[in-house]
């Protein structure tokens, strides 16, 4: 097993080296997070399923306060295992127009 130190170190070098492309990913019938391109070193990251995957998780929380953590997590993949890409950029963009930008973080108790 790899020391967590040296594990963090190992890909802050990685991400030093740039490279790193946002876009939108497609494949047929598939939702992709990301892609490494080994032929040129390349990492691509498509960040709308991770967005609306949150979004549909916290949006559970919100419609029904009463579900459990795992219920909702379960409930929320199990939708966007069902959405197509094209349902996932729909929701993303969804979520552009809707959202506001808080410039200072939010502080979270536990």
């Amino acid at each position: 097993m790899i020391d967590m130190a040296v594990l963090r170190a190992e890909l802050r070098e990685e991400l030093s080296k740039g490279r790193i492309v946002e876009t939108h990913l497609r494949e047929d019938g598939y939702v992709l997070d990301g892609l490494c391109d080994h032929g040129n070193q390349t990492v691509y990251i498509d960040p709308a399923p991770s967005v609306v995957e949150t979004l549909i998780h916290e949006l559970c929380h919100r419609r029904w306060p009463s579900w459990s953590e795992r219920k909702v997590r379960v409930e929320s993949q199990r939708l966007l295992g069902d959405m197509t890409p094209a349902e996932v950029r729909r929701w993303y963009r969804r979520y552009l127009k809707a959202r506001t930008v808080r410039a200072k973080a939010l502080d979270v108790d536990s």
